[in-house]
């Protein structure tokens, strides 16, 4: 079973968020931060724990893949559903024809991702271009 992190339920998702920024820049000199629009809501807890564990593992692969100097997650509240964006200014790579197609190359932690938004009816889209970072798109219904 997926283990709650004592950081989302003692101070919430978006102080997660940000002490998991904190820790990039302190910690591997990487500048990072976290933007938030639209009207906060509070968000159920398996929603919480998915965004949460979505960030972590793109700030990993920032962190041990992207050669990145700069990452920004930002989340944007909806009426109906919330919206983050994970985005670095690292080296990219190549994207498969078909998002399905991610296991594949070898990217299983996306693939992952994806399948955990997918359980809560959301979408996780990945933009990436070798040489012009990543960005990592997962929305769901709030």
């Amino acid at each position: 079973q997926d283990l709650r992190p004592r950081i989302l339920d003692d101070l919430g998702l978006i102080p997660a968020l940000e002490w998991m920024a904190e820790d990039l820049e302190e910690n591997y000199g990487i500048d990072a931060h976290v933007e938030v629009t639209g009207m906060e809501q509070t968000l159920p807890a398996e929603t919480q724990l998915l965004l949460f564990r979505i960030a972590q593992e793109a700030l990993t692969n920032i962190r041990r893949h992207a050669e990145a100097s700069r990452a920004v997650v930002k989340l944007e509240f909806g009426d109906n559903s919330i919206k983050m964006a994970v985005s670095d200014n690292g080296r990219g790579f190549e994207l498969p024809e078909r998002m399905d197609d991610l296991a594949n190359i070898g990217k299983l932690g996306l693939a992952g991702m994806r399948e955990r938004a997918r359980l809560l009816g959301g979408t996780l889209e990945v933009q990436s271009t070798p040489g012009k970072g990543t960005t990592l798109i997962v929305e769901v219904p709030s």
